[in-house]
C-alpha cells in the first residue's frame, strides 16, 4: 500500500522542467530507436439490440524509428483480419511530442494547486500542471497530475479538445492510475512482472468509451493487456475491444541497462544523461 507517510515527493524545480518528466514518462521515447511492440486487438461490434454484428482481428506492430530532444517518431504497421481475410495497410509514420501532441504549439505550463489522489487505498500528494496546445483547427488543454520521484510519476491526465473557432468541446479524455501494485505474466519473461492499472474514460457527443489497461514499464509502449467497451449516446454497448501483448523488443542494446535483479530497464533520455552528475 502506498501512503503519504511512506514516501516524500521531491520538490519540483519549476513548471519549465515538466518536459523532462514527460520525456521520462513517455512510453516509447525513453526506450530509444529500434524498440518495438507487437499487439493483437480483437474488436466486436453490436447493434442497438445488443446482438453481435461483426468483428475483426488486428495485428499492430509499432516501432520507434527516431528520438530527438523533444519528439519521437513511430512507424505503425497494421494488418486487419475480417471474416478470415487479411488486409495489410501501408506503414504509417507518427511524429509526436512527449506530451502526446502531433501538431500545434505548446504554451509554457501553468502551475496549479496541488492535488491528493487516492490510489491503492492510500492518499498520494501530487503536483499539477496545465498544458495548452494550440494549432490547426483545434485547441487542447491538458491537466497533468504527478508525484515526481515515484514510478509511474504521472498519475492522472485530463485532456479536453475544443474547436479553435467557437470553442465547442469535441472530446474529453481522463486517465488515472488505479493501482500501482499488480503483476502480469508477460511473454518473453519467466517470472511475473510488476504492472500498474489505468482507467481511461473517453467522452464525445457520439458516446463514451471506458478502458482498463495494464502497463508494464519495462515494455515499449507499456500497455500489455487491455479491455474496453464503447456505449452510444443512449448508453447501449456498441463495441467491445481487447488487446494482448504478442512480443516486443528493446532495439539497440545500448539503449537498455540491467537493474539489480538482472532485468532490462529503459535508458534515461538524452537530456537526462547530459544533466546527470
Amino acid at each position: 500500500m502506498l501512503f503519504v507517510c511512506l514516501f516524500s515527493t521531491p520538490g519540483w524545480a519549476g513548471a519549465d522542467q515538466l518536459d523532462e518528466l514527460l520525456a521520462q514518462a513517455h512510453p516509447w521515447a525513453r526506450f530509444g530507436k529500434g524498440a518495438w511492440r507487437h499487439v493483437r486487438i480483437v474488436t466486436e461490434n453490436y447493434d442497438t439490440d445488443g446482438k453481435p454484428t461483426d468483428g475483426s482481428l488486428t495485428d499492430n506492430k509499432t516501432t520507434v524509428t527516431d528520438v530527438t530532444a523533444d519528439r519521437v517518431t513511430l512507424q505503425v504497421e497494421v494488418t486487419v483480419e475480417v471474416a478470415g481475410q487479411k488486409f495489410p495497410s501501408q506503414p504509417q509514420t507518427i511524429v509526436q511530442g512527449f506530451a502526446g501532441e502531433t501538431l500545434g504549439k505548446i504554451a509554457p505550463p501553468k502551475a496549479l494547486e496541488p492535488q491528493t489522489l487516492n490510489i491503492d487505498g492510500g492518499e498520494v500528494r501530487c503536483e499539477a500542471r496545465q498544458l495548452d496546445i494550440s494549432g490547426g483547427v483545434t485547441n487542447e488543454q491538458t491537466l497533468i497530475v504527478f508525484a515526481a520521484g515515484q514510478e509511474p510519476a504521472i498519475l492522472r491526465r485530463q485532456s479536453t479538445l475544443r474547436e479553435a473557432g467557437d470553442g465547442k468541446e469535441l472530446q474529453e479524455i481522463t486517465s488515472q492510475v488505479m493501482s500501482l501494485h499488480m503483476i502480469r505474466h508477460l511473454v518473453q519473461q519467466e517470472k511475473p512482472q510488476g504492472v500498474y492499472l489505468v482507467r481511461t474514460n473517453q467522452k464525445n457527443d457520439r458516446g463514451t468509451t471506458i478502458t482498463w489497461s495494464w502497463h508494464a514499464p519495462a515494455v515499449p509502449g507499456e500497455v500489455v493487456d487491455e479491455c474496453s467497451h464503447k456505449t452510444d449516446a443512449e448508453g447501449r454497448v456498441v463495441r467491445r475491444t481487447t488487446l494482448e501483448l504478442v512480443s516486443y523488443g528493446l532495439g539497440d542494446l545500448s539503449a537498455v541497462e540491467s537493474d539489480e535483479a538482472g532485468q532490462a530497464t529503459p535508458r534515461r533520455t538524452r537530456r537526462q544523461q547530459r544533466r546527470a552528475p
